[in-house]
């Protein structure tokens, strides 16, 4: 067990949620969420919910999921985090540790607002370091405290601990002077300027050190500082503005086409909610450049770009800092093996989805009601993919080039390089005429033919075993084949290996099936591929013809099914 997590109590969450003098509850933040004790007790009205937006922050990873169905979460430690001017609230029960800390980080970066957090009463009793003095001479100027004795006991109390709590309340006002400024200080440098523009320059690009995270992290903390300056010099100017008086137009009643910015002012809760608008905006165009980064996208085949991108909504609400970028990363490293799983997938299944002929069948491992089900393998020798027609150049369409790179991915990956020496997307880009014209070129990976009349591609594995490694990477991931430490006999790897030299058996027998029936109620092997009324027979049709053709070999692998079924150890492969 962590021995800083002491996840609130619910009595003591509710005091401190109680604390809270403004009721207004604009966006909250909870920077030391844990498993969420603290949002929990959010108040709620007569029916249970609440409106409230709130954000949290949170080191453990492994707690991210739980809070997510309680709120968004916007980072992983709170004391780099810098977007606290978009929040009105914040209420927390940092590491006792660290609590000063925590507190004055806190109020370093709120803007106008309440703070609320729960501390050992030692930090303000004993305020040995320079932050625990800090924090007591801010209570006393800006605050106030409550003294708690025995408020981790008792039995509903996840976690106990003899400790004496302090419940301290935090109430920052906005300095306006900081944003209106000098007025008449501002009209007198504004006369003697020699124009509007006098001290302004042009923006240099930025020379930014040759690092990914850090170079993107500048341009985005200089586009935050930019945007939070004009946002004050709105306010300034909308301040200025009415000092004025109204226009003539609207003092007639005729205000029609007037801009309505005058009347946000300049007002803490204006430049609260602007800043915080503005900056979400930002961190979207800031996190959509590192999805669509090439250190993302190289890694990645384009479904699994488009899976990546149904969690933006998720992934941008985090801030934009080098340690979530390095954490996002990170967590793609991570889940590398199951990113890598689904890209081979994904190419297996453009392979043998739209055109059957590519496809041999093995019985598989699984059984399902004692019925076993057949898995599918690729041909080692030659497959094809249709529609591919060319575009109006000498090229192909957008689309088609999309699936040669993820071909490329793919086979790369399985053959333990990050991109082939020669790509498929590079041959039909520099030898499409000798393609186009019936030649045989050959990638890294494949030897192709294209015929651009039907728009089909022919590809010819230069090395069976990788093709081998992605029939067993996908098999084993569907349950078509047994786990890596799961033995099973001699038969099943031998039937496995022989499924193309059995093809056109199984093929005969399949079509056996059909006889006598009409073409439309016919099963089909293209209806394996498709959720229809037709998928289910079509398997169970499948099944048995490969067991027909099983049987006629000598091949029996009935024994280490019923071995696995009825709990005994399978056979071991040789």
């Amino acid at each position: 067990m962590d021995m800083q997590f002491y996840p609130t109590p619910l009595d003591l969450a509710q005091r401190a949620w109680s604390k809270f003098k403004d009721r207004n509850f604009v966006r909250i933040l909870e920077p030391s969420a844990g498993e969420g004790h603290l949002i929990g007790a959010v108040p709620v009205d007569r029916f249970g919910y609440h409106r409230y937006k709130i954000d949290a922050i949170e080191l453990d990873s492994t707690k991210h999921p739980l809070l997510k169905g309680m709120c968004d979460v916007v980072g992983f430690d709170f004391l780099r985090f810098e977007a606290g001017a978009i929040y009105s609230h914040i209420i927390m029960n940092p590491p006792f540790a660290d609590g000063a800390k925590h507190v004055l980080k806190a109020w370093d970066i709120l803007f106008d607002g309440e703070i609320v957090a729960i501390l050992n009463a030692e930090t303000l009793r004993n305020p040995y370091s320079k932050e625990r003095q800090m924090l007591v001479r801010l209570i006393a100027q800006h605050g106030e405290v409550e003294f708690i004795p025995d408020a981790f006991k008792g039995d509903e109390v996840e976690r106990q601990a003899e400790v004496e709590v302090a419940l301290v309340y935090l109430c920052k006002q906005a300095d306006t002077s900081a944003i209106i400024g000098d007025i008449l200080g501002e009209m007198k440098a504004d006369t003697e300027a020699h124009s509007l523009g006098a001290d302004f320059h042009e923006a240099h690009d930025l020379a930014l050190p040759n690092n990914f995270a850090e170079n993107t992290v500048l341009a985005f903390n200089a586009a935050v500082e930019a945007m939070r300056q004009e946002v004050y010099a709105e306010a300034r100017a909308s301040h200025y503005a009415r000092l004025l008086g109204e226009t003539m137009a609207k003092v007639n009643g005729d205000a029609s086409g007037e801009s309505s910015s005058e009347s946000s002012g300049s007002t803490a809760t204006w430049v609260r909610g602007e800043l915080g608008k503005r900056y979400g905006k930002l961190k979207d165009r800031a996190w959509t450049g590192i999805l669509r980064s090439t250190q993302v996208t190289s890694r990645l085949s384009s479904s699994a770009q488009r899976r990546l991108e149904t969690e933006f909504e998720n992934i941008k609400k985090l801030e934009f800092s080098e340690s979530n970028i390095y954490g996002f990363l990170a967590g793609l490293a991570n889940a590398g093996g199951q990113i890598q799983i689904e890209m081979a997938c994904d190419v297996f299944d453009l392979i043998t989805k739209y055109h059957s002929d590519n496809t041999v069948f093995y019985m598989g491992w699984k059984s399902n009601d004692r019925h076993r089900t057949c898995g599918m393998r690729i041909k080692t020798t030659r497959f094809v993919l249709p529609g591919h027609r060319r575009s109006l150049g000498d090229s192909l369409y957008w689309d088609s080039e999309q699936v040669l790179g993820d071909f490329d991915k793919v086979f790369a990956m399985l053959d333990g390089k990050t991109e082939p020496e020669t790509s498929l997307v590079q041959v039909f880009r520099s030898s499409f005429r000798e393609l186009r014209f019936g030649s045989r070129v050959s990638s890294s990976y494949f030897d192709v033919r294209y015929y651009p009349g039907v728009g089909t591609i022919h590809f010819f594995p230069r090395n069976k075993m990788l093709i081998d490694r992605l029939n067993r990477l996908v098999g084993r991931h569907r349950k078509w084949l047994p786990p890596t430490d799961e033995g099973v006999s001699k038969d099943f790897w031998l039937q496995f290996d022989k499924a193309e030299k059995f093809d056109g058996e199984v093929r005969k027998e399949f079509a056996k099936s059909g006889v006598g029936r009409s073409t439309w109620s016919k099963p089909s092997l293209q209806s394996l591929f498709h959720d229809n009324d037709r998928k289910a027979e079509s398997e169970e049709v499948l099944a048995q013809a490969v067991q027909v053709v099983l049987d006629r070999h000598g091949i029996n692998i009935e024994a280490a099914i019923e071995q696995h079924d009825s709990g005994r150890p399978l056979l071991l492969a040789a």
